[in-house]
């Protein structure tokens, strides 16, 4: 990697973990679902980042080129690893909220049952993404839960604009399918206006 680049420069290393590594990181956990694969994941993507900064051309964000690689490696490290990675001690319900963590005051302001509720809608919602067949799975992460747009979304998965709107449409079909599965259990499907 050249030395002279600019400190600013998007592909300077420091830059890149900076900027990029947390976002990376984030795409990783979603797709391998624990975060010592989302580790791996991330150390290797940005490896890569720094033997391929060459090839990037710069003719616009290099978030699209990065979401590129990052959803490649996920993919390769899932084949290798194999269908069911392993759950990360991580991925665990905690006992306490995040607010208690940060600043070491209880926020009992949420009723208890409502945080188990919670818990349990958002565990449903990860297992139903989890068990989307690969590209559908990526899809619903790069544009839902990454905010991309479809157009860097596509790219970032090297496929059409049209490719991409089929795949996610799917995707979300089977998410409402396997989400609807849940409220029919649990008795108490979601509102239009919650």
């Amino acid at each position: 990697m050249d030395d002279r680049r600019p400190d600013d420069d998007p592909l300077r290393p420091e830059v890149l973990v900076d900027r990029y590594g947390e976002r990376i990181f984030r795409v990783a956990r979603r797709m391998m679902g624990n975060d010592a694969d989302a580790e791996d994941v991330t150390q290797n993507v940005l490896l890569k980042l720094l033997q391929r900064a060459s090839s990037f051309r710069g003719e616009s964000d290099p978030m699209g080129w990065i979401y590129r690689i990052a959803v490649n490696e996920a993919r390769e490290l899932y084949r290798r690893r194999g269908r069911r990675a392993a759950i990360s001690l991580d991925a665990l319900p905690v006992e306490l909220d995040e607010t208690e963590h940060i600043t070491g005051v209880t926020d009992f302001s949420r009723r208890p049952d409502r945080r188990l509720h919670d818990e349990e809608v958002e565990a449903a919602v990860n297992a139903a993404i989890q068990e989307l067949p690969e590209g559908y799975r990526e899809a619903v992460i790069l544009m839902d839960l990454e905010g991309l747009s479809y157009k860097e979304s596509a790219e970032a998965m090297n496929l059409t604009l049209g490719g991409f709107k089929t795949r996610l449409h799917r995707a979300r079909l089977h998410l409402r399918r396997r989400l609807e599965e849940f409220w029919r259990s649990v008795g108490n499907p979601p509102t239009r206006d919650a």
